[in-house]
C-alpha cells in the first residue's frame, strides 16, 4: 500500500511540475490524472507515445478527460463524435 502512495505522489508531483505545465493545461492534469495512471502511466508526459496510447484508450476516457483534450486542442471535436458513432453503430450489431 506504502509503494502505491508514494507511487502516486510521484506521478502527481511531475503532472504538477513546471516542466510539464506547458505540455498540458491544468484541466488536462487534472481531469485526465486518473486516465493516465489507469491506461497510459509506462509514456512519459508530453510524447508521442503518450498521445498515442491515450487515443487508443479512447473509448475508455471520462469525459470530462475527453472534454478537456478537445478544449486543449489535443484532439477534435469531429474526431471525437466519429468515433462515439462508430462505437454506437458497433454496440448495436
Amino acid at each position: 500500500m506504502l509503494r502505491v502512495c508514494s507511487a502516486a505522489i510521484v506521478v502527481a508531483a511531475c503532472l504538477l511540475a513546471p516542466a510539464t505545465a506547458s505540455a498540458y493545461g491544468a484541466k488536462v492534469r487534472k481531469l485526465c490524472a486518473n486516465d493516465y495512471f489507469d491506461h497510459c502511466h509506462l509514456h512519459k508526459l508530453g510524447t508521442p507515445e503518450l498521445r498515442a496510447c491515450m487515443r487508443k484508450a479512447g473509448a475508455k476516457l471520462a469525459p470530462g478527460c475527453v472534454n478537456a483534450l478537445v478544449e486543449e486542442g489535443e484532439v477534435s471535436a469531429a474526431e471525437v463524435a466519429q468515433r462515439r458513432a462508430a462505437a454506437a453503430a458497433a454496440a448495436n450489431k
